[in-house]
């Protein structure tokens, strides 16, 4: 367990550092952030009626899009784990990770944990500062909020990344991955709730979207830092971390008896 921990840190480590020597584009990008976050609101503001809809105020749905366009930068944007997997097996460097004395998925979660970890750090809180400068910001009361709060975002991270795994590791048995990459992207935007609350969708729908993996992503995070929700989701957060482990765990054991199989 102790080397498994260690395992962790190092990877972690290297895939936060990684990103350091792209400073100059992630500025870029962060200022990008912002001004697409300010569209938003200005958008949200000019739709949205004088009463609000349901509990939300024109006032929270500003602190929901800042809110949101920091966290998303951990959660969603950023990510290049199907990326990465894709080309090593496009250049076949896939057998080679695939030998190594440490299990594929937890070595690759791991390296985009810290990947993530920088994105949020670097490119999330820079455009978070920059909304509340220049609109208006919420800052929970409760530690406990915070505590509930960056649990919640701990897990959509990890459920983020898993899925990105599950998209990577499908160039196995195909060419291209650019189609459920943006099969991917589009439910993360429509079902996460990184664009708009998911209140806002068809009831039937808002139903599916709560109970998906892709409400964890952002809705769920953004709802206990608000103080709209309890830490309740955590659990169903935790459940769809499990189930995509497993699945994750056995696709990978399709892909590798795949790769041996065709003599790689």
């Amino acid at each position: 367990m102790h080397v498994a921990v260690r395992q962790w840190q190092v990877l972690g480590r290297k895939g936060f550092a990684q990103n350091l020597q792209y400073s100059v584009s992630h500025m870029v990008n962060t200022i990008a952030s912002v001004v697409f976050g300010l569209i938003y609101i200005y958008v949200w503001q000019a739709v949205m009626p004088e009463s609000g809809f349901g509990q939300y105020t024109s006032s929270i749905i500003v602190q929901y899009i800042c809110v949101n366009q920091t966290i998303a930068w951990f959660t969603q944007f950023g990510m290049k784990i199907r990326h990465r997997i894709a080309e090593s097996v496009r250049s076949g460097r896939i057998a080679v990770e695939l030998a190594r004395p440490m299990d594929f998925f937890c070595y690759r979660m791991a390296f985009e944990y810290g990947a993530q970890l920088y994105s949020l750090v670097f490119r999330g809180l820079p455009v978070g500062i920059g909304l509340a400068l220049l609109t208006e910001s919420y800052v929970p009361g409760s530690a406990m909020t915070w505590v509930w709060a960056a649990a919640s975002l701990a897990i959509g991270g990890y459920i983020g990344i898993s899925l990105g795994y599950l998209v990577g590791i499908s160039s196995f048995w195909t060419n291209e991955i650019r189609t459920l990459s943006w099969v991917l992207f589009t439910l993360e935007l429509m079902l996460g709730g990184i664009s708009m609350p998911l209140e806002v969708l068809p009831h039937s729908l808002e139903l599916v979207a709560k109970c998906s993996p892709f409400a964890h992503l952002a809705y769920y995070p953004v709802q206990i830092y608000l103080e709209l929700s309890g830490p309740a989701p955590i659990l169903r957060g935790l459940a769809w971390a499990a189930a995509l482990t497993v699945v994750a765990r056995q696709v990978t054991a399709c892909a590798r008896r795949r790769l041996e199989v065709q003599g790689g």
